[in-house]
């Protein structure tokens, strides 16, 4: 005797039929986005700042470098100095040059003594510059024996 093969209806459950959102999940994920943009804004703030503050101790770095190899390639002494009024780096001597330095509101630069002096044979004049910002500051020592500016 076979075994008889029968087959069944299939009942299908009833399909309901949602075509977007509910208002509820939309106020949930914009209650969410705005959470998040409430976090990432001040973080994104203070990178800038941090970022910007970076740039201007950079630039003060490399002024000082320049003034150095000058001083060597060109075998006499470069005075250099800040002019805080203009924004500039000024140097004298075997190089007469200026060069604009970009520094954001209330950033400043300090050299002590106001001028540095770097010689053919890599000397320069002990010193100190400092970079400040709004709530950062960075404090660098002109070795004297390399000329080298060295981070405090």
């Amino acid at each position: 005797m076979k075994p008889s093969t029968r087959t069944y209806p299939c009942k299908k459950a009833p399909v309901l039929s949602q075509h977007g959102f509910s208002l509820i999940e939309l106020i949930i994920v914009l209650a969410l986005l705005g959470i998040m943009a409430g976090v990432v804004a001040p973080a994104t703030g203070r990178f800038l700042d941090k970022l910007n503050f970076r740039k201007q101790t950079a630039a003060l770095v490399a002024g000082t470098r320049y003034a150095r190899l000058m001083a060597v390639g060109k075998g006499r002494p470069v005075e250099m100095r800040f002019d805080g009024q203009a924004h500039l780096f000024v140097f004298s001597g075997a190089v007469e040059e200026k060069k604009e330095v970009e520094l954001s509101e209330g950033a400043v630069f300090e050299f002590r003594p106001e001028t540095l002096v770097f010689y053919p044979d890599g000397l320069a004049t002990p010193g100190r510059m400092i970079s400040r910002s709004a709530r950062r500051s960075q404090e660098f020592v002109i070795d004297p024996l390399t000329g080298i500016p060295v981070r405090q």
